[in-house]
């Protein structure tokens, strides 16, 4: 997991925090997030900018759900805050 990987976490975090409702952030808002957040991102490749990839990859280890949107799990909870803690 690398930094877009816990980008992706974290986007969907704070749509969580900041819509205190049960609403789940759609995919359209999560790429849509993430591209502008990493638009200046001189370092990013083609090849790391994959976002479908990438959340296919998070759900498929367990991080994230699908649920009438996109939520954190229990264990993609604690590989944010293991994240948080460590920078």
């Amino acid at each position: 997991m690398d930094r877009y990987d816990s980008l992706i976490l974290e986007i969907i975090q704070q749509f969580k925090e900041e819509n205190e409702t049960k609403e789940k952030i759609r995919l359209r808002n999560l790429e849509k997030t993430f591209w502008k957040t990493i638009e200046s991102d001189n370092a990013l490749t083609l090849g790391q900018g994959k976002i479908g990839e990438r959340i296919t990859n998070l759900y498929l280890k367990g991080m994230i759900e699908n649920k009438n949107g996109y939520g954190l799990t229990r264990k993609g909870k604690m590989e944010l805050s293991v994240r948080e803690h460590s920078m």
